[in-house]
């Protein structure tokens, strides 16, 4: 062949060549733009990194409020009802939902269509005192035959070492009226739950007025709080639980609870003399909805705790 047609074939493969390359470089080029305008996809990535944000931030609220950084992650949260994998994120971080605790974002989502619409959680969980990792069991609440008629209602308890140091539930009514007719119901139901009357006056911190009662063989110390009755219970023994209503009165006057419908009941139960078994209960209704939040002496600070779990509940997104 000619030298000048090899030259000319060349030239024209040189060119084609590039014209190629400028063809890909303007698709490239249009994509990025398009990827700046504000679009549903964009719209998902900045919800997600909202979502780790979250998980950041109630980590270090854990630690604030009492809780471990090591109850937030997926080793201390093990469920006994299933498998952790389904909150992960596939880099060993449990995510949370808002700003829930990781364990209580598994236990509701465990729950399933067992849970109701308009199903609250709380956003404060205590740390437990004993070893072993946290855990729970969540189900679905059915009502007894002789006991209140709720139309749906779960169940949730922490654990660890074998020992259950905070649970919630919360049982949905037919109407307002119903839910508050049944707290009492539930209460009663208690260790130590038994409404108490009558008895000598006494004062508490505060200058709060009490009564000084006995029941059953247990000494009783009982008082009004606002839309909340307060009892605590020494079980078994005539010795007054004064030190326990005195930390009690305490605490309440720098919680904020919630606000009933009815009455709210604050119910703290002393299994022994020297204090060291307690069972502090707060039931109350809301909504339509009768809510229990319990703490034992297998979490840290149980009658803080106990209203601080209270008062974080918020609706869950379900």
């Amino acid at each position: 062949m000619p030298q000048h047609r090899k030259v000319a074939i060349a030239a024209f493969a040189v060119l084609g060549s590039a014209l190629v390359l400028t063809g890909c470089g303007g698709q490239t080029a249009t994509s990025p733009a398009n990827t700046a305008t504000p679009s549903p996809s964009a719209s998902g990535a900045n919800n997600t990194a909202g979502t780790e944000n979250n998980t950041s931030s109630n980590q270090s609220n854990a630690t604030t409020n009492g809780t471990s950084n090591s109850s937030q992650s997926p080793a201390n949260n093990s469920s006994s009802g299933g498998s952790n994998n389904d909150s992960s994120n596939g880099t060993g971080t449990v995510k949370v939902s808002g700003n829930f605790p990781s364990i209580v974002t598994q236990a509701m989502t465990s729950l399933g269509t067992n849970g109701f619409p308009g199903a609250d959680a709380p956003t404060f969980v205590p740390q437990p005192t004993s070893g072993g990792n946290p855990s729970y069991d969540a189900h679905e609440t059915v009502p007894t035959t002789n006991g209140p008629q709720f139309l749906a209602g779960y169940h949730v308890s922490l654990t660890a070492g074998g020992q259950t140091y905070a649970s919630y539930e919360i049982d949905h009514f037919a109407n307002t009226q119903t839910a508050i007719q049944n707290v009492n119901t539930f209460a009663s139901a208690l260790k130590g739950g038994k409404p108490a009357s009558g008895g000598s006056g006494i004062v508490l911190p505060n200058n709060q007025s009490a009564a000084l009662s006995s029941s059953g063989g247990s000494t009783v110390i009982h008082w009004t709080n606002g839309s909340w009755t307060c009892q605590v219970v020494n079980e078994n023994t005539s010795v007054p639980p004064t030190p326990i209503a005195d930390k009690l009165v305490t605490q309440l006057a720098a919680s904020s609870l919630p606000k009933p419908d009815g009455t709210g009941r604050v119910i703290v139960d002393n299994a022994n003399p020297a204090g060291t078994d307690l069972t502090v209960t707060l039931i109350w209704s809301a909504n339509g909805n009768v809510y229990q939040v319990q703490t034992t002496s297998s979490a840290s600070s149980p009658i803080t705790s106990a209203l601080q779990m209270a008062s974080s509940l918020q609706p869950y997104p379900g």
